[in-house]
């Protein structure tokens, strides 16, 4: 059963042109059934109007004889001639059968006659009453009678004179030469039949352009069922069809966009799924790669501890010392594997707020100093007053102290910090710089890559864990703004990265400030610079 309708609307979609022609069909049907309706009408009432005109002609022609005789009597004279006249003039026209007979009103003996005498009034006419003229007689018409002997009159016409003494009675029989006279000539009909058929032709031509502005859709949906190629919307009619289908068609348009863009979408959702599974592997892998080291140096170290009780307290201390280094290592490495998770799979939810960036600097350049995290590096620092970020206090603090281990660790420095390079209507553009010796080019994409290490036994050696600069990257991203890295010109290594602006920032003075500055706030240039104090360092003994 569904196979047979499938094969159905399959040969509906292969022959267009025959549902077409079912179509103009159709509407050319209804077409010449309204044509031929109208033509039927109209000439069934002109047929009435001829007819009864002409009906109308022969009673008149009847009545202007009766009219004659009747002023003849008026006026005295002789109807004799004059009747002679009319059987003369009647002779070669439709009244040619007429019979007339003109009688004494008083005595009703026949004067006058022409044709058969009239002995037989019809009973139908006997209490009719006749029609008064403006000469002052009378006459009476009646058409379509049958007298007692079988003969059908059509038409009766009594007259009577103005003094009453003379009645004159006129039958018209029914007959060829009336019914020639009263009847419709072919001609009527050929004018009709011709107007008919061009009419047809007319509704045949405007049915096969309708159909035609019908089949621009038809042919559109079939060739988009069968995903060919379909007309251009401005073949389509300049009416309402058109409009339509033009509608049809941009709607057609805008849903094949959408899928596309559903299918693209789709396709980088998975290889984006494909690609964050596969990071996955990789990081999995890290991780355990990472955690094998120390997890097997504090296992040799306690090994080592419980095979040799005679050892002594100073060497187990050592082992003991040895052992507690790698349990915070891997402690550190959780808390930077639990700060990457957080900041990848939650970053939506990591409150940002106003945050006075020189305040935090400043604080942070004395937890440095009294820490002993610097070392024998300096930490010096170029942040205005007014400057504030739309940020995350623990994200900035976490990846400004990534940014200063890393360059304490690795750069082989005497001095590390951030400046302000510029500012624009949304953003800060700020560096965090070192002095020491650089990184090779070939390194400087991988940087941000996780547990990526330049010299791998060095960074053990110094405790690194490989996701200190992947925070960094993850917070600056967190936090709506970007970071690069670079070799410094002078020596060293360089962060760019920028940061949110807060555009009405309080100054000292409890004023407010919006200083719009370049669009592109980046080194190398003064356009988007802002002038800034001397390098400001941490107070002395602090």
């Amino acid at each position: 059963m569904d196979s047979k309708k499938t094969d159905n609307t399959a040969n509906k979609n292969r022959f267009p042109g025959k549902r077409r022609l079912r179509y103009q069909l159709k509407l050319f049907l209804i077409a010449i059934i309204c044509l031929w309706g109208v033509v039927g009408v109209f000439a069934g009432l002109e047929y009435r109007n001829v007819k009864r005109y002409r009906v109308e002609s022969l009673a008149s022609s009847v009545d202007l004889a009766v009219g004659n005789i009747l002023a003849g009597h008026d006026e005295g004279r002789d109807m004799r001639p004059f009747m002679n006249f009319l059987e003369s003039y009647l002779e070669d026209s439709p009244l040619k059968g007429m019979s007339m007979s003109i009688y004494d009103a008083g005595t009703g003996r026949l004067l006058y006659s022409h044709g058969p005498a009239i002995t037989e009034i019809p009973a139908v006419a006997v209490g009719e009453e006749p029609t008064l003229r403006a000469d002052g007689t009378r006459s009476l018409q009646v058409f379509n009678l049958q007298l007692k002997d079988g003969r059908k009159i059509f038409l009766y016409n009594k007259g009577e004179s103005a003094d009453g003494e003379i009645i004159i009675h006129t039958y018209l029989p029914q007959s060829g030469e009336v019914d020639n006279a009263i009847s419709i000539g072919p001609t009527f009909w050929l004018i009709v039949l011709f107007v008919g058929l061009v009419g047809t032709v007319a509704a045949w031509v405007v049915t096969a352009h309708q159909a035609k502005n019908i089949s621009l859709p038809h042919d559109f949906a079939s060739r988009a069922a069968s995903d060919r190629e379909f007309i251009p919307m401005g073949d389509f009619p300049k009416d309402e069809i058109g409009d339509i289908s033009r509608q049809i068609v941009a709607i057609y348009n805008a849903r094949m966009q959408a899928n596309v863009r559903r299918e693209r979408e789709h396709v980088i959702a998975l290889k984006a799924t494909e690609e964050k599974n596969n990071l996955k592997r990789v990081m999995t892998n890290n991780i355990s790669h990472e955690l094998k080291t120390p997890i097997g140096i504090i296992r040799s170290y306690l090994e080592m501890i419980l095979s040799n009780p005679d050892m002594s307290a100073d060497e187990r201390n050592y082992f003991l010392g040895k052992a507690q280094n790698n349990v915070e290592r891997l402690v550190a490495m959780m808390n930077d594997l639990s700060t990457m998770t957080r900041l990848e799979e939650s970053n939506d939810k990591i409150p940002i707020s106003d945050i006075d960036f020189h305040d935090l600097v400043f604080s942070l350049a004395e937890d440095f100093t009294q820490s002993g995290l610097l070392k024998s590096m300096d930490f010096r620092y170029n942040i205005p007053l007014d400057c504030h970020i739309y940020g995350n206090g623990e994200l900035l603090i976490g990846m400004l102290s990534n940014l200063t281990k890393n360059a304490v660790a690795y750069s082989q420095g005497t001095e590390t910090g951030i400046v302000l390079m510029g500012r624009n209507a949304n953003f800060y553009t700020f560096s965090f710089y070192d002095n020491g010796v650089g990184v090779g080019e070939e390194h400087l994409s991988h940087l941000f890559d996780r547990f990526y290490r330049i010299d791998t036994g060095r960074s053990r050696k110094v405790g690194g864990t490989g996701l200190g600069l992947p925070i960094v990257k993850s917070a600056v991203n967190t936090m709506g703004g970007s970071i690069t890295v670079r070799n410094r010109r002078g020596g060293g290594l360089e962060f760019v990265f920028t940061l949110r602006r807060v555009k009405d920032a309080a100054n000292g003075d409890g004023t407010k400030t919006s200083t719009p500055v370049g669009d592109n706030p980046e080194a190398g240039g003064n356009e988007g610079k802002t002038q800034t104090p001397e390098v400001q360092t941490p107070p002395a003994g602090a």
